[in-house]
């Protein structure tokens, strides 16, 4: 959605399946998006907190458990950021 509205893309996948997010980005490129229209973040608690802080970043939604949707939301309202958690998938 965010493309589609022309937002850039930033995704950060669990560490345990990184793996079909990276074939994801190659589709992405091979289809021709710009460079920096998709992007793919690894990493844990340290990138969570990079992007919920960053200024340039306007929203953050979240998909996972309920206790690491918790701490993005409360992450991301503290920095006054849009935000949509959806919990307990």
């Amino acid at each position: 959605m965010a493309i589609a509205l022309g937002n850039t893309f930033i995704i950060k996948p669990s560490e345990k399946t990184p793996l079909l997010v990276n074939k994801l980005a190659e589709l992405v490129e091979q289809a021709g998006f710009p460079k920096g229209v998709f992007n793919v973040v690894h990493g844990a608690h340290d990138i969570v907190n990079g992007i919920c802080e960053n200024e340039k970043i306007k929203a953050v939604s979240f998909v996972g458990s309920k206790p690491v949707g918790e701490y993005v939301y409360k992450k991301a309202t503290e920095n006054f950021k849009t935000s949509s958690v959806f919990n307990r998938c």
